[in-house]
């Protein structure tokens, strides 16, 4: 998210207001702006993951999507799965290439 705000040359400031301006014209109520201050910095700083009414919001002021966002993230079972394979596939290669030195 930081990099779409630096891409805009926007300040963390004008996100908050961007935020509050559209979040009242959609009528939703969202946190006050001293609150969406730190919100900012902790979303930027990955310290907390915006919830699903601010990642609305926020693809639609930057006019992105989740994912370029940052906001998707792909399963942890799935890649730990897919990496569990690549390190089989790997063994079964060097166990391969042993027996042939070996021979």
């Amino acid at each position: 998210m930081g990099r779409a705000r630096l891409a805009r040359g926007w300040l963390q400031v004008k996100v908050v207001r961007a935020l509050m301006l559209l979040a009242d014209h959609w009528g939703w109520d969202i946190a006050a702006e001293n609150s969406l201050k730190v919100f900012v910095s902790r979303w930027e700083n990955d310290t907390h993951r915006p919830g699903q009414t601010y990642q609305v919001l926020l693809c639609a002021i930057f006019r992105a999507t989740p994912a370029e966002l940052g906001f998707t993230r792909p399963a942890a079972a799935s890649t730990l799965n897919e990496r569990l394979i690549a390190l089989e596939s790997v063994i079964e290669n060097l166990t391969e290439r042993l027996g042939q030195v070996a021979a």
